[in-house]
């Protein structure tokens, strides 16, 4: 059984164009039928007037042909009476314009999806009779009725039953198999008629009549559904004796659905839920007291010869709209995944797989809309889908998602189950399939590196250990507190009793406007509500540090933008998430910090160490003890003596929307005369006015090589002015401006500053690259970090970004021996001695990236 819904539009739905209708009022058209005929006339007499086609003429609509002929029908074109109109249906969609023959003073209308009325919306006719025959059994001859008005059909004892297109149907064999639903009140039509049914001919040429559903008895014939000479056949008879018939060609041996609409003006007819003809009509079909019959009538000689399914019988006015619905058999879709398992795959080696959707609904159905959610639960293992959506998709097709996986060495090795859901956005169960994609992940091998012990840590067991992130520990265990703000900014200040007034300087710098570089801060005093008020103080006023409504979100080993000729093998780095009035903001705060080094063995010394953190049982206390020790070394206090405070911060970066509008990235540093942290520029950030200026150009063109390299700074002036930013806004644009001569050189300098990185164009971020969480829950990191692909903003090409995959090449490469070509291919891109060389080598340790994001 298939349920049946009406009302809502359906894209079949029957549109007329405006010239179809003009040309229908001014001809006042009323197709001339065949009159004063009886039953033989839509059988014997309809062959004769068949044959004198040569009389009439030929018209084409978008789907089949048709004949007209002074006495009867279009057929989804032209038909040859003068005073006919034929209207031209297309089947499928974009159906091409239909053309209109006959007469000079006939008239053709061709559309791509058919003429007549524009459908009101549909509203579910009730039917007089639905006979779906999922009942049949050879036990009983009765046939129950699904309309609910109890117009139980009989079938003779020859009818099969047999397999339908939507469960059971009846098999007739040409012969002596009949079907009938007596005489009732109800099969009354006057000026409303609408037949419907699924039929699969064995045959559909000759000139025999065979019935599909018929109303007859005594003689008369109210309406009759049949084929007929290569053609599907919907005719009335009108209380005057007009008989108007509409016909359209139809195939043998495949299931098609039949229809006819009889509204006491047009006859129409319907293949497969699409209107392919149509005729004049008015007035009111003949009451003629007779049985419904089904795949036969009293005349032998017009016997259906197949199979027929759910026939459908309505007294009611009735649309195309309905038509299309009630020829839509809703199946559920299926679909398979190949191969049905990856086998080992070693690490960072994508697998992809097919998943072929097919959809299975028969008929006009709403075609499906279908996406594919994929989702990755293990760490390390990386998944995706291309495309991700397929909408539009017809009945009976299929439609093919690439799937990709890949596990890095951060991943368990073994077997992962990734689990999928097919979604169809036009289906009323939504998700319409769930599945699994069997992926194994063998052993890493030889030396590597896992980008989440190693580089980017934000495991619960870190950013929430019991000890190091809060002061509930006993205050003399060395692991109380130690990755907590309060502890950062204690040792990083004067002395640390000066730490509260430090912070709290430092946020009362947006409660008023602030000049830097000469460019103006303005204020954003929400700070206040956002922050300060929501901070906890100390019994003597000053803001209680140990409970800073800060959440730690990562520790960060940033050893690519390494400088030892600036003393560091690059930065640690602590990000914290401001979760205040309730929930996790939009506002971040990263302490950055220099490693200190002034030779090559101590960024190795460096790289060492965050390397040996792979190697270690995660998560455990001994991981977690090994990781404080590398902290405590850049963050902990006279970690970097002779500068300020003894500090080897670099520099304290905020983003945050949580303010005002737009985004803003602001950066401080420690004074050398006060020791507090005061405002600073946004390093490789010119101000913002700058973007699409004569002046960027200059600057970019003029350093060209330095940018392509990522090896270049941005001073505080530039051309006599001021050009470092003393904020950075973003809207979330790509850096960009006329006569600029190297793209290349334009995307590594947007890429390097604040609101270029952070930006949609160039990154694909909606600006936070650490986004906040709520305790318990990990921070998730953007697409630009893990791995996105994103047009250039200028030039269109495809970019594949992806931060952590680059940093974990570039420690692999510092820490693995021989230097992978990833080194020399750096080393070559800034001009320096060929790969594999000592001074490439030597180059490579030296200087990473000039990258800061």
């Amino acid at each position: 059984m298939r349920k049946l819904s009406f009302g809502f539009a359906h894209p079949h739905a029957i549109n007329t164009s405006s010239a179809a209708i003009l040309a229908l009022l001014a001809l006042g058209a009323a197709a001339c039928g065949s009159y004063g005929v009886d039953e033989d006339s839509l059988g014997n007499a309809e062959q004769a007037l068949d044959e004198a086609v040569s009389a009439s003429s030929v018209g084409t609509g978008g789907v089949g042909t048709g004949t007209g002929s002074s006495s009867t029908s279009s057929t989804g074109g032209g038909s040859s009476s003068t005073s006919s109109t034929g209207v031209g249906g297309g089947s499928g969609v974009g159906g091409g314009p239909g053309t209109g023959g006959g007469s000079s003073s006939s008239t053709g209308v061709g559309g791509g999806t058919g003429g007549g009325p524009v459908d009101p919306a549909p509203v579910g006719p009730p039917a007089v009779g639905f006979w779906q025959f999922d009942d049949c059994d050879s036990s009983t001859s009765d046939l129950l009725d699904s309309s609910g008005n109890d117009m139980t059909a009989s079938r003779s004892a020859s009818a099969a039953c047999a397999q339908g297109v939507s469960g059971l149907a009846i098999s007739f064999d040409g012969k002596n198999d009949t079907v009938a639903a007596d005489d009732n009140p109800s099969f009354t039509f006057g000026q409303d008629l609408a037949v419907a049914a699924w039929v699969n001919p064995t045959s559909v040429s000759g000139s025999a009549v065979r019935t599909i559903v018929q109303e007859r008895g005594g003689g008369d014939t109210s309406f009759s559904l049949d084929i007929r000479n290569d053609q599907a056949r919907f005719a009335v008879t009108l209380t005057n004796g007009r008989t108007i018939t509409s016909r359209a060609p139809i195939q043998a041996n495949v299931w098609t659905h039949v229809a006819g609409i009889y509204d006491g003006t047009f006859v129409r007819l319907f293949l497969n839920g699409e209107q392919v003809g149509q005729i004049s009509a008015t007035g009111t079909l003949a009451d003629i007291n007779a049985p419904i019959h089904i795949g036969s009538n009293p005349q032998k000689q017009q016997r259906f010869n197949g199979l027929i399914d759910e026939v459908w019988v309505s007294a009611s006015p009735t649309t195309g709209n309905e038509i299309a619905q009630l020829s839509c058999l809703s199946r559920p879709t299926t679909f398979t995944v190949t191969p049905e398992s990856s086998g080992p795959v070693a690490p960072n080696t994508p697998v992809t797989y097919q998943i072929a959707v097919t959809n299975n609904d028969v008929g006009a159905c709403v075609p499906g809309d279908y996406l594919v959610q994929l989702f990755s639960q293990s760490p390390g293992i990386n998944a995706s889908v291309d495309p991700e959506f397929f909408p539009g998709v017809p009945s009976g097709s299929t439609v093919t998602f690439a799937a990709t996986v890949s596990g890095t060495e951060d991943a368990d090795p073994g077997a992962h189950q990734l689990p999928f859901d097919v979604i169809n956005f036009n289906s009323p169960e939504f998700i319409v399939g769930s599945g699994a994609l069997n992926f194994e992940l063998a052993e890493p091998t030889g030396c590597f590196v896992r980008t989440s012990r190693e580089i980017f840590v934000k495991d619960l067991s870190v950013v929430e250990d019991p000890l190091r992130t809060t002061s509930n520990g006993p205050p003399e265990d060395p692991r109380t507190g130690a990755w907590t703000f309060a502890r950062l900014m204690e040792d990083m200040a004067p002395t640390p009793a000066d730490a509260p007034a430090m912070v709290e300087e430092m946020f009362t710098t947006w409660l008023s406007d602030q000049v830097v570089n000469g460019f103006t801060l303005p204020a954003r005093p929400v700070i206040q509500q956002v922050v300060l008020d929501e901070w906890p103080r100390s019994p003597d006023g000053s803001l209680d540090l140990q409970q800073a409504p800060l959440l730690l979100l990562g520790i960060v080993n940033r050893i690519d933008v390494r400088n030892v000729a600036e003393g560091h093998a690059g930065e640690g780095r602590f990000v914290f998430g401001v979760v205040s009035q309730g929930f996790p903001q939009q506002f971040t705060i990263i302490l950055e910090y220099k490693l200190p080094a002034s030779t090559e063995a101590d960024v190795l010394d460096w790289a060492n160490s965050w390397h040996a953190l792979g190697s270690l049982p995660f998560p455990s206390e001994e991981y977690n003890a090994a990781l404080q020790d590398i902290t405590t070394q850049f963050a902990g206090r006279n970690a970097a003596p002779g500068r300020p405070n003894g500090s080897s911060l670099g520099q304290l970066r905020t983003n945050e929307i949580a303010l005002a509008s737009p985004w803003e990235l602001r950066e401080f540093v420690l004074s050398p005369q006060t020791g507090f942290l005061r405002p600073e520029t946004v390093k490789l950030t010119p101000d913002i006015t700058f973007d699409g200026s004569a002046t960027l150009a200059d600057f970019v063109n003029q350093n060209e090589a330095a940018i392509v390299a990522e090896q270049h700074t941005v001073p505080e002036t530039f051309q006599g002015s001021p050009f470092l930013g003393g904020s950075s806004f973003n809207n979330l644009t790509a850096w960009t401006a006329p006569g600029i001569l190297n793209n290349e050189a334009r995307h590594k300098f947007s890429l390097n500053t604040c609101n270029g990185c952070h930006g949609a164009q160039e990154t694909g971020t909606g600006f936070l690259h650490v986004n906040p969480r709520s305790p318990g829950n990990e921070t998730s990191l953007s697409g630009f970090m893990t791995g996105i692909n994103i047009p250039d903003p200028v030039t269109g090409e495809p970019r594949n970004l992806n931060d952590l995959g680059r940093r974990n090449a570039d420690l692999k490469a510092l820490v693995c021996e021989p230097a992978p070509t990833f080194a020399g291919a750096a080393t070559a891109a800034r001009g320096a001695a060929p790969a594999g060389s000592a001074a490439s080598r030597s180059a490579f340790i030296r200087r990473g990236i000039g990258r800061v994001h």
